[in-house]
């Protein structure tokens, strides 16, 4: 069985491609893109109605830090909105008349942040690198106007900050989008095309003439023929995930916290999770087109309910359900807890169950259909041949 497969493969260049050149492709592509890591030099818009020496150190203080660069000055906020909705700036900074001037008496100016919310992740790092700047000067300020009263530098830095804040981030300190983004992203593509090459290729059994018993005879059992059947596919997916890991742990240096054995395990889970994912979905559709368009359906938006762009407990229960059945989710959190976080074994041996019920579900409705479907064709088959023999003997009875 998994000799034919092989040749089945081999004769069929479109599925080959989707096995090995056009994922390699897509993956070099998206490493190519995120090698920054983290987006830098943003360009910015400053609108300085000011002047004043105060102003101009809020605009180099501000283009001095290395997520954004100060490209453009402005006079006014119509021009700063043409070069927000023209993308030549991703945040713009309104500094008002006579800002110098209010603090000095001591009053409390408004310097606004602008940023296109629909560029969500771009302005939030903009917004973050200015209104970071803005509070380094507003403590340089009131330092000095305390010292300008007659207190010492350190009771004028302890009155500034009564109450400091330290904040640590614990399991990816700098914001790195290769360990966030990248190897999220990377996961929810190869659950696609692992779903669809497996999809074609029962779909191919399931919708030719013979149907799936001549599969079952050669493969003896259910079991044995969808073994032959994935075993070529769960090697090359496989082989795959170890790329994608070399891409992020070797030329990406990304650390690695965790159990490589359990990492290895709930790997291989995901596979065949997505496999029998890919298969069931092919029995349970009308042709080759209905089974793609049935893979995609399942596996396509599945990065949006896997919890990594948008908390999953505050999602509705159907978004909840839904991801939960869908390999990508428990295997992304399996990946988050070992990769980033070193969580000890035991606490993500309850995931590890979630993963082998997706799992075990998706093979268990598979191995159902398997059984059903050629069955059920053969019990129609059986009504065809005998509705054609009674024909005959009806027409001969009626002359």
């Amino acid at each position: 069985m998994m000799r034919r497969e092989m040749r089945q493969i081999a004769d069929r260049p479109a599925l080959a491609l989707m096995l090995g050149p056009l994922p390699l492709l897509m993956f070099i592509t998206l490493a190519y893109m995120f090698q920054a890591g983290l987006p830098t030099s943003l360009p910015v818009a400053v609108v300085d109605l000011d002047g004043s020496y105060m102003s101009r150190q809020v605009t180099r203080m501000v283009d001095a830090t290395p997520e954004v660069d100060v490209t453009l000055r402005l006079s006014s906020l119509t021009q700063a909105k043409e070069a927000l909705v023209a993308r030549r700036a991703y945040a713009v900074l309104y500094i008002p008349q006579n800002m110098a001037r209010d603090l000095q008496r001591g009053y409390r100016p408004d310097l606004v942040i602008f940023i296109n919310n629909q560029l969500y992740t771009t302005g939030s790092i903009a917004k973050r690198a200015i209104g970071g700047a803005l509070s380094t000067f507003n403590a340089g300020v009131s330092v000095q106007t305390r010292m300008a009263r007659g207190s010492d530098r350190d009771s004028a830095m302890a009155a500034a900050n009564p109450i400091p804040l330290q904040t640590n981030a614990l399991f990816n300190p700098t914001l790195d989008y290769i360990q966030f983004l990248l190897a999220s992203i990377m996961p929810a593509l190869l659950q696609v095309f692992i779903s669809v090459s497996t999809a074609l290729s029962f779909s191919r059994d399931h919708h030719n003439e013979a149907g799936l018993a001549r599969a079952l005879r050669l493969g003896r059992t259910p079991l044995r023929m969808i073994a032959g059947k994935m075993a070529p596919y769960t090697i090359i997916w496989c082989f795959m995930m170890l790329f994608t890991d070399a891409i992020l742990f070797g030329v990406f240096d990304a650390a690695f916290n965790g159990s490589i054995l359990l990492h290895c395990l709930y790997s291989l889970v995901f596979v065949l999770a997505c496999q029998f994912l890919g298969a069931t979905s092919a029995l349970l559709s009308r042709d080759a087109v209905a089974t793609l368009g049935f893979a995609g359906l399942l596996t396509a938006p599945a990065f949006g309910f896997a919890g990594i762009s948008y908390p999953r407990m505050m999602m509705s229960g159907f978004a909840q359900g839904w991801g939960a059945i869908i390999p990508l989710t428990p295997y992304l959190e399996l990946r988050t807890d070992q990769v980033l976080r070193g969580t000890p074994i035991l606490t993500s041996l309850p995931t590890m169950g979630w993963a082998l019920a997706v799992a075990a579900g998706w093979g268990g409705i598979l191995l159902l259909l398997i059984w059903i479907i050629p069955r059920k064709k053969a019990k129609q088959k059986l009504a065809s041949a005998q509705e054609d023999t009674s024909t005959p003997a009806g027409q001969g009875a009626a002359s």
